[in-house]
Order: structure tokens, then sequence, then C-alpha cells
């Protein structure tokens, strides 16, 4: 068994073979719903199935599709990013008109740590977004297939023209024959390089960890796109219990002033982007004081 710096090294080396990789998102904080039911999210995924068939040259390393946005993990060079994005958004744009003027914007990853601090975030979204999942069983995205078995689906070689026309809703869809499909998308897993995304960390166990313990770099993320809510609410919570009993020495949430409350308020909107409802939520505060506080963040979810 490999000890933790054989591994490490290990994880280093198959990083040094995809250079160069890119976080690529769509804001979420500028974007109004787009998709709603599950049919618009299968629509979005076998979109970017079909856009992977055609720039074959971008490695999806991760990604996951929020209702109103998107995360990428990729490897390719920026111009090809930015034609596979393209391709994205006009398929898109013909059946969700505003999709047309979603812009993707594109950081660099500059190491191993940043990389896995990206996948970590990606895999993160719509769990966040959406109390329902976990992040492993998120659906629209490549989350649940890092260390799990999903199991796999019909082939796409069993589907006939029409089928495969219909699948796409486009005339011309030529997609590999091996991919699988199941619940109405192809697997992520056909087409996003799971494989490689899984070497990157030392182990499942590595993984799981920064999905769900690694706060500080999910700021940090977070504070380099510009991205908002990024903690659940009992993630958040249990920060503020260890805030609150540093500053004032409890962490008993119910039993600060008003005034200590507003305080930590402070804290939430701009160390950890919380939304106004989340705020109001944590801390017991009312609408009308959180708006009040943070009028420009007023609609936030």
């Amino acid at each position: 068994m490999k000890n933790f710096k054989e591994k490490e090294k290990t994880c280093e080396y198959y990083f040094s073979l995809n250079e160069p990789y890119w976080h690529a998102f769509t804001s979420g904080k500028d974007t109004p719903i787009i998709f709603v039911r599950d049919d618009d999210f299968k629509f979005v995924m076998n979109t970017i199935a079909l856009a992977s068939s055609q720039f074959p040259k971008v490695m999806i390393i991760a990604f996951e599709v929020m209702n109103n946005h998107f995360h990428f993990v990729l490897s390719a060079t920026r111009e090809e990013i930015v034609a596979f994005w393209k391709c994205i958004s006009k398929r898109l744009g013909r059946h969700y008109p505003i999709a047309k003027d979603i812009s993707l914007s594109i950081k660099a990853i500059e190491n191993l740590q940043s990389l896995r601090n990206s996948i970590a975030y990606t895999h993160r979204n719509g769990y966040v977004a959406n109390p329902d999942y976990t992040p492993f069983s998120y659906p629209w995205g490549s989350g649940g297939y890092y260390f799990l078995d999903r199991g796999t689906g019909t082939p796409m070689s069993q589907f006939n023209v029409n089928n495969i026309r219909n699948i796409f809703r486009c005339r011309t869809a030529e997609v590999p024959e091996n991919w699988q499909f199941k619940d109405g998308f192809v697997i992520p897993a056909s087409y996003c390089n799971v494989n490689f995304g899984m070497l990157i960390f030392r182990d499942a166990h590595h993984y799981f960890s920064s999905i769900s313990k690694n706060v500080e770099a999910y700021s940090g993320v977070a504070v380099e796109i510009d991205d908002g809510q990024f903690l659940t609410d009992s993630e958040l919570y249990s920060q503020l219990c260890g805030i609150s009993q540093k500053r004032f020495g409890t962490n008993r949430i119910k039993d600060l002033s008003r005034c200590q409350r507003v305080e930590l308020s402070t804290v939430l909107h701009y160390d950890f982007r919380s939304s106004n409802n989340q705020i109001r939520r944590v801390l017991g505060l009312s609408k009308y004081e959180v708006d009040a506080l943070f009028p420009l963040s007023a609609d936030s979810k």
C-alpha cells in the first residue's frame, strides 16, 4: 500500500499530463432561472454530451448544471473551450432564448490543489442549491460518478436514427455507439473523464473529505469566481457556532443578543457570501432586519 507521499507524487504526475486546466462557469447571480423541469435538465445534459463529441480535444473532468448556471472543470486550450461553450449556448438558445446571451467565464487552474478544490466546489454546487440532494445524488452533473458505481445504461448503438435525433433534438447527431443512455440522458461517465478526475485525489476517502470538510477552500473558490452561497444551512450553522464561541464565549446562537447576531450577520454576508434568506434562517433575524442591513442582496434566495 502506498504511503501519503507516494500517493501525492502519483497525483502530481497525473496532474502534469493534461495541462492547462480551467474552471469555466456562468454567473448564478445575474441569470434568471432557465431550467425547471427534469426534461429541461435532461436536454441540457444531452446538449453537453453532444458538444463533447464535437469537441473531443476538450476534456471534461467535472461539471454540474444548475437551474440558471453551469460549472465545468476542463482541460483544453482557451480557444477550444470558447468554441465548446458557443456550441452549447447556441443549441440551448434555440429552446431557451435567454441562454444565447449567457457568457462563460474562464479561470486558469494553476496547481494540483486548485484543481482538487475546483472539482469539489463544482460537485457541491447542485447540493448547496437544492437541499433535496447530496453531492453524490445530484443527477445533473458528474458528481455522482466519482468513486461510486452508478451502473450502466443502454448503449447508443441500440437506438435508431430517429431515436437519436429525438434525444439530442437535432438532425445530425453523431455520438459514440458505446455511450450509455439512462433515465433520459447520456450517462456523464460516457463523456466526462471521471477516471482522470479520480486520479487527482489520493483515494476515495480524500475525495469525500474534500467534498464535505474543506470549508476554507470553498470560500477561496467562491471569492475567486465571485460566486454566491457555497455552504448549506447546517454547514454554515456549524461554522457559526465556532465563531460565536470565539467572539462571545458561547456556541448557543439562540442565546445571543440582537446586536451580537447582527454582528455575525456581517461575517456571514462578507466572509461566507450567504444570501439574505440564509442569514435570516441561521441567525433567526427578521427578513426586514436582514434586507435593511444588505439591501443589494434583498432578492437573494
